[in-house]
């Protein structure tokens, strides 16, 4: 599932992660979440052909420098409701002693032991957060079609 591999390759913050009492959310801090989330973003616009229709407008190049402009926008915008989904997904998908031991993992910069339980807390975060992708994509397309139509002639 492209949502599990996808949490599998989230790189570990470098940040250290708090001592608070909700490790599902330490978790999804250390997972740095939002890159991954403009990742998705632009994935969605690819698939969708986005590009077709605005770079009639402006030209292949800026079409893609739009869309890029406008996931990175929204990646932000939506950042954390992207977080608390990941956080969510780590919450519900294992038992206590699964999260402590992802816990203890990330804090070791341990990736590889997450892999176990990427595709659990993948589906889960799959199912829970396809209408926040597909919220932002919606907006990133329809910003860079604004975009594009603002200042837009064929020859970019």
């Amino acid at each position: 599932m492209l949502v599990a591999a996808a949490i599998a390759a989230m790189p570990v913050s470098a940040t250290p992660v708090s001592t608070g009492s909700d490790a599902a959310a330490e978790i999804a801090r250390a997972l740095t979440p939002r890159e991954n989330f403009r990742s998705m973003i632009l994935m969605t616009l690819e698939h969708n052909n986005a590009i077709a229709e605005i770079a009639k407008t402006v030209g292949t190049p800026r079409a893609d420098a739009l869309l890029a402009e406008a996931a990175e926008e929204m990646s932000f915008r939506y950042a954390d409701a992207w977080e608390s989904g990941l956080a969510a997904a780590y919450r519900t998908s294992l038992t206590p002693t699964e999260l402590a031991d992802a816990l203890a993992a990330i804090r070791r910069a341990d990736r590889a032991a997450l892999a176990p339980i990427s595709v659990r807390v993948g589906s889960a975060f799959f199912r829970n957060s396809q209408g926040l992708l597909r919220k932002a994509t919606d907006e990133a397309a329809r910003h860079a079609t604004e975009e594009a139509n603002r200042h837009g002639s064929a020859g970019g």
